[in-house]
């Protein structure tokens, strides 16, 4: 639709063009009308647009009536009129162009603003549509995979790693009071309210950076994709709390954010790629 108005834009303007161009015509064969009137001639062609002549001429004796004789010959001045009312057109014109581009500017800016209206709208829509959706992402649940510090190891220092993974897990069912099943040859913690997971962070951080001798890899996983979550711990990001791209996307949509998220990269992972992002705490 907004095509075709602009079509019938430049269909006027050429209307109006079209116009002047008779103007200019009908002037220079009403100069020869007149001309075969003073002689007293007839030219066969004439007798097409005489009809239409005598119309202009009958019009434009009404505002000028005059005529007057010069060595026998009678010069009317409703020819001088009709002249004039043909270059009044023909200038009128000019002013109908520029009052159709008018129009047309009003019409485009008008249009434009309709246009960008509607679209802050319809992203207004979108992303209201998309927070909603991220919103009703409330479940969620933690990997943590433990591992001999590489000190110790090298050393050869002999340590219990079930008695420190027994000790990782009661330390975080006194804080959080939630009891881990085993999953992947690791532990996974499922909990109920992503917009609370600050909280959750604050634990898994002090985990983090205990000083135990184990290295611990979290993960965490927005939702119920358990696919991704297996090809996230598989990538074994010791010292890190490592997330899927979307759920670093669903943390945005909460209403306080305690910790920050960064990207760790992007990896190959069979036929598959991974994004992979981390938390982190501000310094």
């Amino acid at each position: 639709m907004h095509k075709f108005i602009l079509k019938g834009f430049d269909l006027l303007r050429s209307l109006w063009h079209f116009l002047k161009i008779v103007c200019v015509f009908f002037i220079i064969v009403l100069l020869l009308f007149w001309i075969e009137n003073l002689t007293h001639t007839s030219w066969k062609w004439m007798e097409f647009f005489a009809p239409h002549l005598k119309n202009l001429l009958e019009f434009s004796n009404n505002i000028c009536s005059l005529s007057f004789d010069v060595f026998g010959t009678t010069f009317e001045l409703k020819y001088i009129s009709a002249i004039v009312i043909l270059l009044v057109v023909f200038f009128g014109m000019n002013i109908v162009i520029l009052l159709t581009n008018l129009l047309e500017a009003a019409y485009k800016s008008t249009h434009y603003i309709c246009k960008k209206t509607q679209e802050i709208a319809l992203n207004k829509e979108l992303r209201d549509s998309i927070e909603k959706e991220e919103k009703s992402i409330n479940k969620y649940v933690v990997t943590i995979h433990t591992k001999v510090k590489t000190d110790f190891s090298q050393k050869g220092i002999n340590i219990d790693l079930t008695r420190q993974n027994e000790m990782m897990v009661d330390f975080i069912k006194s804080k959080l009071n939630i009891i881990p099943m085993i999953f992947e040859g690791g532990y996974m913690f499922k909990f109920e309210n992503f917009n609370k997971i600050d909280e959750v962070l604050d634990v898994l951080f002090k985990v983090l950076h205990g000083s135990t001798p184990i290295d611990y890899a979290l993960c965490i996983q927005a939702g119920d994709n358990l696919f991704q979550l297996k090809k996230l711990i598989s990538l074994k990001n010791f010292g890190k709390i490592t997330m899927a791209a979307d759920t670093s996307y669903r943390y945005r949509f909460n209403a306080t954010h305690r910790y920050q998220t960064s990207q760790v990269g992007i990896f190959q992972n069979g036929d598959n790629t991974i994004e992979v992002h981390e938390f982190k705490e501000f310094s």
